[in-house]
């Protein structure tokens, strides 16, 4: 039997003091538009209601056994009650779940690769909550929660064990267990409110099973204070000038959405400006501000303010969840409709111009990070359309994809150099180019064309060329490329590298301390590249020749070079484009041309080498021409270093069985 006395009283006063001070502050500070925020209200309305039973307990005990109205109101109040207080352990888990970003909007939110379990997952706990409230209901006919005796003795029965306590218990647990798995994406003020709420409550419950003082109410109250504290109270995710979400609040709750495999599709509005080519007046009379806030004001409009985030200067994000893609293109087009209708700002009427993307996750985003890199990336200029979405974004998506594996490739591994062989026209082996190879763990193989130029935009150039530099030394120390009679390794530059003050002496220094002879290293240059700036490349090649170097022209035959400038550059070798090759055998006129750049080349006295031999027509051709090295997949592909090797020792193998015999 409990004990009520003043003491109690006193405790349940305090515990009703504190939720209505929690209730009023919550709605005076305007925290009331969110389904989250309703559910805090609710819980404190649920409090103040516990702690008004409470009292009225405490007071009407002692008269129930002899007076009727007392016993009563004792009656009515012990079932609201428990009606009531069973309601709080689920609605914590239904608040939690909003807070970590695990429901979205109070509905029911299908999760990536939506199955009947993740569905009975979400409607479970409504059927429980269900359940418990008509268990309490049915008690007053099955008295299987709690009963009077004849002598108006409260008593507790299975039931209230059975169902009420452990059933509350599991929500308990099953809402401790959703904060441990959110608690990396949880900011460190929403962490320490809910451990605190965690511990009081625990507190609470533990303190009244073991001393039989009704605290457990007064304990819920001041946890759900800090929970007003820190998180209702949302000071440090609002952009107060925008009444919006800032940044901070788009990356967490967006982490949240991910983490949780809630499909949500992000509208991004951004270069949102003054557009001069609509407008004759002068931009300087519209503040930038007051154009973000007349965007903000018209996108709240459209959906409610809280899926709304300012997220750089003009710059907003638009959270999108339950829609279909139709639904959203319509909401896009709606707000770019709304660019093209005059603004009236400071009592004057402008016209303003955005672009919209639209970001369906998981399909073209699966981080915070590649929708933050989508929404701020430059848009290329032949991407014209006002809403982006589609193909042009499955490019965006993917240029951004790689850039990232380009970003980290050299320090997860992504590179490999590979090696396509050269032969003297005997077939004899002459040397080998090295080619830079990039297979990422994701993407899987991104071609030359697709990450060299992203590489150059990105500064990271410089440290490719180096890589694959001295991944040749490493093979050259080996010895094995001498030992199978390889001349030289041919290494490409790119022309950002080798325009850079200080680029030979650092190169030189890369091969010397690596300990391999220069005369091995074949340093490539396309003629494109070539034709850019003559007379500072023909030095640095000058200044690399003198210190022992190689140098080969690539690509000859693709340009619109000064021939006599070309030639003049100091390179040994000169590697006729395979173009040129294979339009010899579609016609007289390439077969003259064909002829004419190898007797060029060698007139010029330096080497020739053609790309692109396939056949056995081409080997023909280019005998009866005087060709000095061929390349081609006639002989072989470009091979990762192993495969490389055992090509060589397979070649060297034939040649000595042919002497042999």
């Amino acid at each position: 039997m409990i004990l009520y006395t003043n003491m109690g009283f006193g405790i349940a006063l305090g515990a009703l003091l504190v939720s209505l001070t929690n209730l009023i502050y919550t709605l005076l500070d305007g925290h009331v538009g969110k389904p989250q925020n309703r559910l805090y209200l609710a819980i404190q309305g649920i409090l103040a209601t516990n702690a008004v039973c409470e009292m009225i307990n405490t007071v009407a005990r002692d008269q129930a056994p002899v007076s009727d109205t007392a016993f009563l109101a004792l009656q009515i109040s012990q079932f609201i009650y428990f009606m009531t207080h069973t309601l709080l352990a689920p609605m914590f888990f239904f608040y939690i779940s909003l807070v970590v970003g695990r429901s979205v909007g109070g509905k029911i939110t299908r999760r990536f690769k939506g199955t009947m379990a993740n569905y009975l997952m979400e409607v479970i706990p409504i059927i429980v909550l269900i359940f418990m409230e008509l268990f309490l209901a049915l008690n007053l006919l099955m008295h299987w929660g709690w009963y009077y005796d004849a002598d108006r003795q409260f008593h507790r029965a299975w039931g209230e064990y059975a169902i009420v306590y452990a059933l509350s218990a599991l929500w308990s647990l099953v809402s401790f267990v959703m904060v441990m798995h959110s608690w990396s994406i949880l900011s460190k003020g929403r962490k320490r409110s809910i451990a605190i709420c965690f511990l009081l409550v625990g507190a609470g419950v533990l303190i009244q099973m073991l001393t039989q003082n009704r605290i457990e109410v007064l304990m819920e109250a001041l946890g759900f204070t800090g929970v007003l504290l820190f998180i209702e109270n949302e000071d440090d995710r609002r952009n107060v000038e925008l009444q919006v979400y800032n940044t901070a609040a788009f990356s967490l709750d967006l982490s949240a959405t991910i983490r949780n495999r809630i499909p949500v599709q992000v509208l991004i509005v951004r270069e949102i400006r003054f557009d001069k080519t609509a407008n004759t007046m002068v931009s300087g009379r519209v503040d930038r501000d007051t154009i973000n806030q007349a965007v903000a004001g018209f996108l709240t409009e459209k959906i409610k303010w809280y899926y709304i985030y300012a997220i750089g200067h003009g710059r907003f994000a638009l959270t999108i969840y339950n829609k279909t893609p139709e639904e959203v293109r319509r909401l896009a087009e709606e707000i770019e409709a709304r660019f093209g209708a005059p603004w009236t700002l400071d009592g004057t009427d402008v016209y303003l111009a955005a672009r919209i993307m639209s970001i369906e996750i998981p399909k073209y985003a699966k981080t915070v990070e590649e929708v933050v890199y989508i929404a701020e990336c430059t848009i290329p200029e032949h991407m014209q359309s006002r809403i982006i979405t589609g193909k042009d974004l499955e490019w965006m998506v993917h240029h951004a994809a790689i850039e990232s594996a380009v970003t980290h490739g050299l320090e997860e591994g992504s590179f490999e150099v590979y090696y396509q062989p050269t032969y003297h026209m005997d077939k004899t082996l002459h040397g080998a180019e090295a080619l830079l190879r990039m297979q990422d763990k994701e993407l899987g193989m991104i071609y030359p064309d697709e990450f060299i130029p992203i590489a150059e935009q990105l500064g990271l150039i410089d440290e490719l060329d180096e890589f694959v530099l001295r991944e040749v030394c490493k093979f050259v120390l080996t010895g094995i490329p001498q030992k199978y009679g390889m001349d030289c390794i041919n290494v490409n530059l790119s022309v950002l590298e080798c325009m850079k003050d200080g680029f030979a002496e650092h190169v030189s220094g890369i091969v010397e301390n690596a300990g391999v002879r220069k005369t091995f290293i074949n340093f490539e240059i396309t003629e494109s590249v070539a034709s850019k700036d003559y007379e500072h490349l023909s030095s640095v090649i000058d200044q690399l020749r003198n210190e022992g170097f190689l140098f080969s022209i690539d690509d000859y035959g693709t340009g619109y070079s000064n021939m006599t400038a070309l030639f003049s550059l100091g390179a040994d070798v000169v590697k006729i484009d395979k173009s040129i090759l294979w339009n010899a055998g579609e016609s007289a006129l390439g077969m003259t041309l064909l002829k004419t750049s190898i007797d060029m080349v060698h007139e010029m006295q330096k080497k020739c080498l053609m790309e692109g031999v396939e056949t056995e027509e081409h080997l023909r051709i280019l005998r009866d021409m005087g060709c000095d090295y061929l390349q081609g997949y006639y002989f072989s592909k470009p091979l990762p270093k192993d495969e490389f090797v055992r090509l060589l020792e397979r070649s060297c193998t034939r040649v000595e069985s042919q002497v042999n015999v």
